[in-house]
């Protein structure tokens, strides 16, 4: 076996996902038919603002009580059709996904008892324990959610912004304005984010090999004194993966409030501008209520797109020592994924 570790090859993100084809391809179905139903949750919530303009420029504007009751029902309906929707999603997807990740782990637990004891001697313990648990659960969530809302999210965006430039250009054009500001801020993020959760991700294979080490060998460590010397390992560690987490919600904290704040301000000034435009009478009470509501909706979706799903295992470098078998030591650039 060679004693220098191969160069890492650098995979692109689709090329990295399409790696899952052959533990989700089992499954295909029940996750493609979870995504439809997603979708159609998602067009049934559009609707909902339609609605409430029919009722502002219907019965409300006629003072017909009948129709505010009949406009009430079908938001109630169109409520627990979204509702019923999502449920059924998180149906389809909950335990075939957990067979996913059940395969997954199998699998790597199959390699890496196929592999050479040097290879053990060179990995910390730990660092195969946190993948084979904590990285492969991440996979599942990332499938069962991120992966699948990408998709729902981009047809959410794509329909909402239609329809508002459908409903009234000049403030649909309002609401779009801070989309380039937040996308170019989320592109920033992300490369910040992803370094940040990677060194995350090390730091926990490493205090979990601190942890292992200690309790399979108490006794030796009790026997030679050692145990003040663990303890103050384990504390070091810890306060350091404290830190780093902190790191994480901090940048977390600072993209959310410009993916929550410029949206927000871009709908109040859509809705001054709709107000003038209803005193003018160019616009509608109905149309100028319910443009800042589409936009509320494509305002989540894209907040929740933008932000990348970097804690999943792969987020950083490397290329999966493990699953290749070149012996590299745990905690550095190389993960086990």
């Amino acid at each position: 076996m060679a004693t220098t570790p191969a160069p890492a090859q650098d995979r692109s993100t689709v090329r990295t996902l399409l790696r899952l084809w052959p533990y989700v391809r089992p499954v295909r179905v029940r996750l493609f038919t979870a995504a439809i139903v997603a979708i159609l949750a998602s067009c049934v919530g559009l609707v909902i603002p339609l609605v409430l303009k029919w009722m502002v420029d219907g019965p409300i504007a006629d003072r017909e009580p009948g129709g505010v009751w009949l406009g009430a029902l079908y938001l109630l309906l169109l409520g627990f059709a979204e509702a019923l929707l999502f449920g059924m999603r998180r149906w389809l997807v909950a335990r075939p996904l957990s067979h996913v990740e059940a395969s997954m782990r199998a699998a790597l637990y199959r390699h890496l008892q196929r592999l050479p004891v040097a290879f053990h001697d060179r990995w910390a313990s730990g660092q195969l324990l946190s993948r084979g648990t904590t990285d492969l659960m991440l996979l599942r969530m990332f499938l069962a959610f991120p992966l699948t809302f990408l998709l729902v999210n981009g047809v959410t965006i794509l329909v909402g912004v239609v329809i508002m430039l459908l409903q009234d250009w000049t403030l649909g054009l309002v609401i779009l304005g801070p989309a380039v500001p937040v996308m170019v801020t989320c592109v920033i993020f992300e490369k910040r984010y992803a370094k940040v959760a990677r060194l995350a991700q090390d730091q926990v294979g490493d205090l979990t090999t601190v942890v292992e080490e200690s309790v399979l060998g108490i006794r030796i460590i009790k026997g030679f004194g050692r145990h003040r010397s663990q303890a103050r390992a384990f504390r070091e560690l810890s306060g350091t993966l404290r830190g780093t987490e902190l790191r994480k919600a901090r940048l977390l904290a600072a993209i959310w409030g410009v993916i929550v704040t410029l949206p927000e301000v871009a709908i109040g000034a859509a809705l001054v501008v709709g107000v003038v435009q209803v005193a003018d009478g160019g616009l509608s009470a109905g149309d100028a209520g319910g443009v800042p509501v589409h936009g509320a909706g494509v305002a989540v979706a894209g907040g929740v797109d933008r932000v990348p799903a970097r804690d999943e295992p792969g987020g950083g470098d490397g290329d999966g020592a493990v699953f290749r078998g070149d012996g590299r030591g745990g905690g550095g650039a190389g993960g086990c994924r």
